[in-house]
């Protein structure tokens, strides 16, 4: 074997490492999403916009808080999206690559919500270009632009839940994970799609679904997530998989 080869074996993650890699950063993603709705959904008095634009910059490091840990749920989720194509690609590469599409589609438009949620700060400190609206006008923007971010968001949703939904598909059929996870994280990604197809066709039900929905789902992505973070993958099942997966393709 070449001094070359040896190099680039010792280089490269060992599946266990990317599957831990995969799981931490998973749970940060989880952890980081959950404090950006603690931080920012309180201050969001719903159809009062005065009261709303109130609570912002009485509270702004709060609501700034909030738009820095969903701008790290977002990153973090990139690197998951990354790893976890590396760990379950021996079971199908192209239903692997699939999922990462639809990861990173979810992640693109979540970013384009979180833009959003800055608007507000802009419209609210009336700076002097702003001083042909009103101060009534400035607020109801603002509100407009927390809903707007409340309706985009879900639609990343449906593209995390169909991705979710491929994961634990592909755990399932892999030999070196529980079958169990894979079963879980996708009833969580069916009830993340559930959840945002009814915010569109029935707002009037949709928030209604969410406490029951969001739990649920949750609970998928955070079992398989601390699995994948205290024990990783069987190595020894995954590199049998993975070499017949080489030989078929």
């Amino acid at each position: 074997m070449s001094t070359t080869l040896i190099t680039e074996t010792n280089l490269e993650m060992s599946p266990r490492s990317k599957a831990r890699a995969a799981g931490g950063l998973w749970w940060l993603c989880i952890v980081a999403g959950i404090v950006g709705f603690v931080a920012g959904a309180p201050l969001i008095v719903a159809n009062d916009a005065t009261a709303t634009a109130a609570s912002i910059l009485a509270k702004e490091s709060l609501f700034r808080l909030g738009f820095a840990a969903d701008l790290i749920s977002g990153l973090s989720y990139v690197g998951v999206t990354a790893f976890i194509y590396c760990v379950l690609k021996p079971v199908s590469r192209s239903l692997s690559l699939l999922g990462a599409f639809f990861g990173l589609a979810g992640v693109a438009i979540g970013g384009a919500s979180w833009v959003i949620h800055l608007v507000p700060l802009l419209l609210l400190h009336g700076d002097q270009y702003l001083t042909a609206f009103t101060t009534s006008q400035l607020q109801a923007m603002s509100l407009a632009a927390l809903k707007l971010q409340m309706q985009v968001f879900p639609i990343g949703m449906v593209f995390f839940g169909i991705q979710c939904i491929s994961i634990g598909y592909l755990v399932a059929r892999s030999t070196f994970l529980p079958r169990i996870l894979g079963i879980l994280l996708a009833i969580g990604g069916t009830c993340y799609v559930i959840a945002s197809f009814a915010n569109f066709l029935t707002p009037s039900l949709g928030p209604r679904l969410v406490p029951f929905m969001m739990p649920v789902a949750l609970v998928g992505e955070g079992l398989l997530g601390l699995w994948l973070l205290v024990k990783g993958v069987n190595a020894e099942r995954w590199k049998e998989q993975a070499g017949v997966a080489l030989t078929t393709s």
